[in-house]
């Protein structure tokens, strides 16, 4: 293709010609320099082109194989309009062309394209392409090109668009307009209309000279034409309507002859000028009224061609197949629905009877549930005395296990007790027997004798002194027996008391041990306990705990530890783990080991039973198990005074006049009852992201249809009736107990994960598994720290951990510093740099 020919077709084109090869090249060769000014030269490849190049360049049959290092050249030309790349060696082309951002017209045919996908994909990137030569193989490749370049007007010199469709259209609208006998005749713009402008603009610059009239070349008219031209091939290519065009072929006419408007004015503006604001004045008001009116049609609508194809397209399809078949369908769907509606009314009324019938059972249902609730506050009360009863069971056995051991010596005593007292009683007894002779001796001796009163003087005097001695000797006897008697009583309290002292004294014993034996040593003699312990005690000795005792237990467990590290602190003493000041704040409570490890079993079973009922059970688990810090049941503790805080912050906005109390006291009702779900959404967006607060509302809901769907009958029965009767609707309400939980266990998912290497690296390094580490260990720990810090940094760090050389450090003690951001003025702390190696 040459320039001529090039030249030829934009001009026909932008003038909306059918026929280009029937337009007369020579009589409009200025107008066509307009549009295209010359052609680059074919060494543009040796040669570097200005900023001012031409509007087309020529690389035909120039052996180029590599486009890429012809862009930055080629992106100089900011007139570029057409580039010619026919009957080169090109493969591919490069990925981004946006480069090229002015050119319209490509010529890329006669290549040795191997793929056009990836040849598309590069014309894409380019915003103002309109003409495209490129050879194809078959329609298929055409129909991909134009889907995929939906901006071509032509497509190897066939157009597309609405060109055609035009071209075919106007026989039909003419035909149209015939057959209405219509007065309107068919407007048209073609090259004539170019020249009357043309001649008129030659005779009002001649006027001057007087001359005849003779075509002049004249910048400013050509510039003029070319500037409306460019205006109206932008307008009909957004137009697709008969009366549009037609208003854009008048205004370009319009705009055409106003350049004869300005040189007439100039003209006069020299020779008169009352004639010149009168022309002025004319042009302006003839300005605005064609305005008006192009405006005017415009912005009116084709309604009977609107209407009409409206009308042919219901008629389409109501005719068509489909929309038969689905007619059909519709009518037999609005049967069914006629006789589902009829069997809907039929159970209803069966349903209303039925309620009529269930309301006396009603009645008796609620009764029942009255007498349950009764019962189960009774049983849970009975559970309560049980539990103790089965506590001071256990403990009266346990005193009976601690006295066995003294049970031998308090029997010894006992037998020698009663041997000293059987022997003082058989003493006694023999003693009085001798007293009671002696007596009855005296006594007849006596009665002999007592004729004679000299004798009885000497004899009475002897048998006196006989006497008293025989009394004082029983008396001796008698301060002897109670004597030993005291002193049994005494030697027996002593027994009894030693056992106590000496029971209680190895417990101390054996806790102070504890606390300075080395952590292996201690799991297996903990190992062996319990062991010990499922020996001795049996399942059925299992008290069951209630969530409420359990909680209790575990609170004074922490606030137990709290004192108890403080002490340790002071006195420069290892700290403990949980696990292990459980052991010793039981020991500590009861005083016996067997009393203190079914403590611990019946803990570690309501551990089990509640854990998933509630968040502070399941973070005490964790933290026994060493996957979670102890600090983090202050940071959940926090969180739920935050909550609280937040209903406080809302409830307060929305009741403004009540007193703070008031507000208080409905706080505290809507935190043992239910929130709504408008509440339940504020406390979310003030506290959790929007994807956080999408995942706890959908996690809300499943468990508001998992509550619905466990429901019994009876109670669904009740729920519709309450429904039936209330006349407003109900905003949806959650159990805040629920709702609370769902929060504190997504939150602590995340705390999970954000521990999850550390408790990985940990776990491998403690070998013992009491959740403590010695220096070594924590050394080792830290090479998963990565980037590695440098030894100084690790020592100083273990100085912080153990500042008293213990050579002992908890889990605790070590996630307490490792996330602490700011150790090393880092943006992001040592737990989060640990790799699992």
């Amino acid at each position: 293709m040459n320039q001529r020919e090039i030249a030829k077709e934009v001009l026909a084109v932008s003038l909306h010609i059918a026929e280009a090869d029937k337009f007369n090249f020579e009589d409009s060769k200025k107008r066509m320099q307009l549009l295209t000014e010359s052609v680059l030269k074919t060494n543009l490849l040796r040669q570097k082109p200005n900023k001012n190049c031409n509007q087309t360049v020529d690389l035909e049959f120039q052996q180029i194989d590599n486009l890429k290092d012809l862009l930055p050249h080629l992106a100089e030309c900011s007139n570029l309009r057409e580039l010619i790349l026919h009957g080169n060696r090109l493969h591919t082309l490069p990925e981004d062309l946006s480069t090229l951002s002015t050119v319209e017209t490509l010529d890329i045919s006669n290549n040795l394209f191997d793929d056009i996908i990836p040849i598309i994909n590069a014309l894409k990137t380019m915003p103002k392409l309109l003409h495209l030569h490129i050879g194809l193989k078959d329609n298929n490749e055409e129909k991909y090109v134009i889907q995929q370049l939906p901006n071509l007007i032509t497509l190897n010199n066939r157009r597309l668009k609405f060109f055609d469709q035009l071209d075919s259209d106007r026989p039909s609208e003419r035909q149209s307009i015939k057959s209405e006998k219509s007065y309107q005749s068919e407007i048209t713009f073609n090259q004539e209309d170019v020249d009357n402008v043309e001649n008129l603009f030659n005779q009002i610059s001649n006027i001057e000279n007087n001359s005849n009239l003779q075509k002049t070349y004249s910048p400013q008219l050509a510039d003029h034409v070319k500037d409306v031209m460019t205006d109206f091939s932008t307008k009909v290519q957004q137009t697709h309507s008969k009366h549009f065009l037609d208003t854009h072929i008048l205004k370009a006419k319009y705009d055409l002859y106003e350049i004869c408007f300005r040189e007439l004015i100039d003209y006069f503006r020299n020779n008169n000028n009352k004639l010149e604001q009168v022309l002025k004045t004319l042009q302006q008001e003839h300005s605005n009224i064609f305005n008006d009116l192009t405006n005017i049609i415009y912005n009116l609508r084709d309604y009977k061609k609107i209407q009409k194809e409206n009308h042919e397209i219901e008629q389409l399809i109501q005719n068509s197949d489909i929309v038969i078949s689905q007619n059909k369908e519709i009518q037999l769907y609005k049967e069914e629905r006629d006789r589902l509606l009829i069997e809907k009314n039929k159970l209803q009324q069966q349903k209303d009877q039925q309620y009529e019938l269930l309301h006396p059972l009603q009645l008796q249902v609620k009764t029942l549930q009255s007498n349950v609730q009764l019962l189960e506050q009774e049983k849970e009360n009975l559970n309560n005395i049980i539990s103790q009863l089965e506590y001071q069971f256990a403990y009266q056995q346990q005193q009976q296990r601690s006295q066995r051991d003294s049970s031998k010596q308090i029997q010894s005593a006992n037998q020698s007790f009663q041997d000293i007292q059987s022997f003082s009683n058989f003493q006694t007894q023999q003693v009085v027997m001798l007293v009671k002779g002696t007596q009855t001796d005296n006594q007849r001796f006596f009665e002999k004798e007592s004729q004679t009163n000299d004798q009885e003087d000497n004899v009475n005097f002897t048998k006196s002194i006989d006497m008293q001695s025989f009394q004082q000797e029983i008396e001796d006897l008698q301060c002897q027996n109670e004597q030993l008697q005291q002193e049994n009583k005494k030697y027996l309290e002593m027994i009894i008391r030693r056992s106590k002292v000496e029971k209680s004294s190895n417990i101390m014993s054996e806790i102070s041990y504890k606390q300075n034996e080395s952590p292996s040593i201690i799991e297996k003699k903990r190992n062996k306990t319990l062991s010990e312990f499922h020996l001795l005690v049996q399942p059925q000795s299992f008290r069951p705990l209630t969530l409420k005792q359990l909680k209790d237990i575990i609170q004074d467990i922490y606030e137990s530890k709290s004192k108890h590290d403080i002490r340790q602190y002071e006195n420069k003493m290892p700290l403990e783990t949980i696990e292990q000041h459980m052991y010793t704040y039981l020991y500590c409570k009861y005083g016996l080991k067997n009393l203190a490890l079914e403590w611990v079993a019946c803990i570690i079973n309501a551990i089990q039973k509640y854990i998933t009922e509630d968040n502070d059970v399941a973070v005490f688990g964790l933290i026994l198990k060493n996957n979670l810090d102890e600090d983090f049941r202050l940071l959940q503790s926090q969180r739920k005074l935050n909550i609280e805080h937040i209903i406080q912050t809302i409830l307060q906005a929305k009741y403004k006049t009540k007193h703070v109390l008031e507000i208080k006291e409905i706080v505290k009702q809507k935190v043992a009852g239910q929130i709504t779900h408008q509440e339940a959404i504020d406390i979310l967006k003030s506290c959790l992201q929007e994807e956080e607060k999408e995942i706890i509302l959908s996690q809300l809901k499943m468990h508001q249809i998992k509550s619905v769907s466990s429901v019994s009958p009876i109670k669904k029965v009740n729920q519709k009736e309450q429904r039936r009767s209330s006349t407003q609707k109900e905003p949806i309400k959650y159990e805040f107990s629920v709702f609370i939980k769902l929060i504190l266990e997504y939150l602590m998912s995340l705390y999970q994960q954000y521990l999850a290497n550390f408790c990985i690296v940990f776990k491998s390094v403690d070998h013992d598994k009491d959740g403590i580490l010695n220096q070594q260990q924590f050394f080792k720990l830290t090479e998963s720290i990565k980037p590695s810090l440098q030894k100084e940094e690790y020592s100083k760090i273990y100085e912080m951990l153990d500042p008293f050389q213990n050579d002992k450090i908890t889990f605790s003690q070590i996630v307490r510093v490792f996330k602490n951001p700011q150790l090393y003025n880092k943006n992001v702390d040592l737990i989060q740099q640990i790799c699992i190696i």
